[in-house]
């Protein structure tokens, strides 16, 4: 991560695997609540000896814990980029061997070629009954005005993914 790699250039070389450590737990965390009381205590071990890689874990904090809110078997695939640049390797490594394309057309086919590949990998995410009633929770809590569309959880009763919903919400 980026901005791991950022906060550890702010440490001494010889506090760096101690910070790391906490980092992770902090990134890692089994959920949103857990990383915040995590991050407190990270900031105030290590405040007085490192302010700037302090100020820099403050800064994007917030942007960096957010796929604690969404199911464990999906962080992967929300927290990584693999997906994306190995897109952009596979694109890369097919116009080396045509060193021009004759038309814009060839290129732009070689181009949605590499995404629709990509998109397919997208596509073997599941979602679990639970899952889609915590992301309507997720659209709820972030103010989403997004349409609250069928749940097709393998042939299951979408109705009762709502009702569920909807009882959360009003307790």
């Amino acid at each position: 991560m980026h901005k791991k790699r950022n906060i550890l250039n702010k440490v001494p070389q010889e506090a760096a695997r101690e910070v790391k450590v906490y980092l992770d737990s902090i990134y890692y965390a089994p959920d949103y609540a857990t990383a915040k009381l995590l991050a407190k205590e990270f900031k105030d071990k290590y405040n007085q000896k490192y302010p700037s890689a302090i100020k820099s874990f403050e800064e994007d904090f917030r942007a960096c814990i957010q796929h604690l809110r969404c199911s464990v078997g999906h962080r992967r695939s929300i927290t990584t980029t693999n997906l994306a640049e190995r897109s952009f390797l596979e694109e890369k490594r097919r116009s080396k061997v045509i060193p021009r394309f004759f038309d814009e057309k060839s290129g732009l086919a070689l181009c949605f070629a590499t995404l629709i590949r990509a998109s397919q990998e997208w596509n073997k995410l599941h979602f679990t009954f639970e899952d889609q009633v915590r992301i309507m929770e997720l659209r709820e809590e972030l103010g989403h005005k997004a349409i609250k569309e069928e749940i097709n959880c393998r042939g299951k009763d979408t109705s009762y993914a709502q009702q569920s919903f909807s009882r959360k919400n009003k307790t």
